[in-house]
């Protein structure tokens, strides 16, 4: 049903998208470094369902503190609504910030679309929210709190879109999170290393597990070819410096370790130890 509702405003979804990625490529590479810091890529997983969780929690405790004023008579209540929901609204920025950004990298189609509902209506509830806040800046607390009422079941619809988005359709998900690779307890031969160019990303497999593998000189790396952002082909991207950029997205892995140096990925690409031998590439992994 989501997707039948969000589907026709495919067009729009597509400009918001795009002109995120134009906000960024205009920023050059100061926009890439406020990239890494609201996709997350320092914290391991997506900043985005942090900021959500002080939104929802604040919006609770907001209506909380209001139905103890408004229907049992506790006095004293106004500031610390006030306070909450100030911090509500300001977390509420954080999430619409972190949440167009990740958005700019979402697959076409229907997970776009829903992800594009889901944010639309978060945005409007965060809007409601503060006319709260400027209501009770005012004075005006008991119709701050209908007006915060309404705005809460907004914006539980959209954590609920928020919820459908992650679980259907992996939405900011490790795409190797449960299919790390086959393991070698020792070297294992996959390639001679005649077929392996120098500097090349080139494809390998190692029984259903496919890799990425790039030779400089003597020195051998090896990491799974799946994206861990969104599942994109490493072994068409390109390398810059000691780093491998995926081509879907631009996210860079660090060859040496597959450590995130680059989003909109957040988690680190699986690595195998990689050795050259009796003229065969030899791997050893995955490293933990």
């Amino acid at each position: 049903m989501l997707e039948r509702v969000a589907r026709p405003l495919a067009g729009l979804w597509n400009g918001i998208a795009a002109a995120s990625n134009a906000v960024y490529r205009v920023l050059g590479s100061p926009g890439k470094l406020l990239q890494d810091f609201l996709n997350g890529a320092w914290l391991g997983h997506s900043l985005h369902p942090v900021l959500t969780d002080v939104v929802v929690g604040g919006a609770t405790m907001v209506i909380f503190l209001d139905i103890l004023r408004v229907f049992f008579g506790v006095d004293g209540l106004e500031d610390a609504a006030t306070w909450t929901l100030g911090l509500t609204v300001v977390a509420g920025v954080g999430t619409i910030l972190t949440g167009l950004t990740d958005f700019k990298d979402t697959g076409t189609g229907n997970e776009r679309n829903v992800a594009g509902l889901h944010g639309a209506i978060n945005i409007v509830a965060v809007v409601i929210f503060f006319i709260s806040l400027l209501q009770r800046f005012g004075g005006g607390h008991d119709a701050a709190f209908w007006v915060a009422l309404v705005a809460y079941g907004v914006i539980s619809v959209g954590a609920y879109i928020g919820g459908h988005v992650v679980f259907k359709y992996g939405y900011m998900v490790n795409h190797n999170a449960f299919a790390r690779g086959r393991r070698a307890k020792e070297f294992t031969a996959i390639m001679p290393v005649a077929e392996l160019a120098e500097a090349t990303p080139t494809k390998a497999t190692f029984g259903s597990t496919a890799l990425v593998v790039v030779r400089r000189g003597d020195v051998v790396y090896a990491l799974k070819e799946t994206c861990s952002h969104a599942g994109g082909p490493l072994a068409e991207g390109q390398l810059k410096g000691d780093n491998i950029e995926c081509p879907w997205h631009f996210s860079q892995f660090r060859l040496s370790d597959g450590a995130v140096r680059h989003g909109p990925a957040t988690s680190k690409q699986v690595a195998y130890r990689a050795r050259i031998n009796a003229g065969q590439v030899e791997i050893q992994g995955p490293m933990e």
